[in-house]
């Protein structure tokens, strides 16, 4: 039962930093470290589990959304027209999208997380994409509804998500970011990012799912749970907070905590 704080806080910490563009797998690599968390909290099984729960908040989310694209797609297999609706157009938009990240997903996952978990790379890759996310957010025209998405946004912007897979770059940085590049304002940029993470977080959870079931979880169920619901309820108040954040303000206070943390990562590991 000591390590129910720490589950806790980790699940919060996975919720916000999974749809904040601040990087999930960044902040799970540094905050047992800097907390001196060992054990059960520091296993792969826990860092599943807490991505289990992302999985339950952005489905949970954006439901509504999902039945809305199936209906239009199914009906556009009746009338032979698939693009007719954007609902319709929308799911084939997301599906393209999702096919870099799930091929490298697939591929490398493995190779990726043994070769990347550290924490000075963390602090590299928080600065320099925090940067290129302040340089979109004040170079792109943002110009653009998000009804305006097309083939080629999807397919760039899903090609990016890729990169997310190395700790530090933020699935949703990195892909609102390519949004902002592409001209997309910034609320369009933002809720094409999270509806295109859906498969990919889900894949991300199903291909880990064997890893859930290990050593680590054995008797310590309740600290999984734990962690599994934080993590959900945060990330739901996540990307509340941000489609509404992003209305009215840019993203330059992710910027300035991606590139402070970045520099304490620095001072903590070279000092």
């Amino acid at each position: 039962m000591d390590q129910v704080i720490p589950a806790s806080i980790l699940g919060i910490v996975q919720g916000l930093s999974e749809f904040l563009p601040i990087s999930s797998s960044g902040h799970l690599i540094i905050f047992p470290k800097l907390f001196g968390w060992s054990g059960v909290v520091d296993s792969l099984e826990f860092d599943v589990a807490l991505h289990v729960g992302t999985t339950v908040a952005v489905v949970w989310f954006f439901w509504e959304d999902w039945v809305k694209m199936v209906k239009s797609f199914l009906s556009g297999l009746k009338t032979k027209n698939l693009t007719k609706e954007f609902e319709s157009k929308l799911l084939l938009l997301i599906l393209l999208g999702s096919v870099p990240a799930g091929i490298v997903g697939i591929g490398f996952k493995n190779l990726i997380e043994e070769n990347t978990r550290q924490p000075l790379l963390v602090a590299v890759t928080l600065f320099s994409f925090g940067l290129l996310l302040w340089s979109a957010d004040k170079a792109g025209q943002k110009n653009r509804s998000f009804t305006s998405i097309g083939w080629l946004d999807a397919g760039i912007i899903g090609t990016v998500q890729a990169i997310s897979l190395v700790p530090g770059v933020s699935r949703s940085g990195i892909t609102i970011t390519a949004g902002l590049f592409k001209g997309l304002n910034r609320e369009a940029a933002t809720r094409f990012s999270f509806l295109l993470s859906t498969p990919a977080i889900i894949g991300a959870a199903v291909i880990s799912a064997k890893d859930l079931f290990g050593s680590s979880s054995q008797g310590n169920m309740s600290i999984f749970v734990v962690g599994t619901v934080a993590a959900a309820i945060s990330g739901w108040f996540a990307i509340k907070f941000l489609l509404k954040f992003v209305s009215t303000h840019n993203f330059n206070i992710f910027v300035w905590y991606r590139i402070i943390l970045a520099l304490l990562l620095l001072i903590l590991f070279l000092g």
